[in-house]
């Protein structure tokens, strides 16, 4: 039987009154689409994917997987693991510096369990919680 590797599919926009983008993740291969091109992720990967529609954004950190998905999230089909999630301009804004702060310091968060990130998201919902503080609360789930 042959294997066949199954895609999620984001939406990427830009355009006066929506911008969406993956900021975190790799495409495997990017379509055009009729609104905009569509990104498709191998399962398993790990993306950020961030909203910006009017002067509402939105930021998610979710596990691409076709089989397991359980939460939809607009512009994004199947449904995937969703692991963070982000309802304030000033929480999305958290989470993209603390995703940038990884990118610069090497670290690939592909190998943490999906139980770091729910950690993570609780650290986000609360205040005061800096980008350093975050990097170091996922760099212990590691040991």
């Amino acid at each position: 039987m042959k294997k066949t590797t199954r895609f999620t599919a984001i939406q990427l926009r830009d355009d006066s009154r929506l911008c969406c983008s993956m900021v975190y993740g790799k495409a495997t291969k990017i379509n055009p689409g009729m609104m905009g091109k569509i990104a498709l992720v191998d399962d398993g990967c790990l993306v950020g994917y961030h909203i910006i529609n009017g002067n509402r954004e939105r930021a998610f950190l979710f596990r691409a997987d076709a089989s397991r998905g359980g939460q939809k999230i607009s512009g994004i089909y199947p449904a995937v693991t969703l692991l963070v999630s982000t309802r304030s301009r000033f929480r999305a804004g958290r989470l993209l510096a603390f995703l940038r702060e990884c990118n610069e310091s090497g670290v690939s968060l592909e190998t943490f369990s999906d139980d770091c990130f729910h950690r993570l998201n609780a650290m986000l919902e609360g205040r005061g919680c800096s980008e350093s503080a975050m990097l170091n609360m996922v760099m212990q789930c590691q040991d």
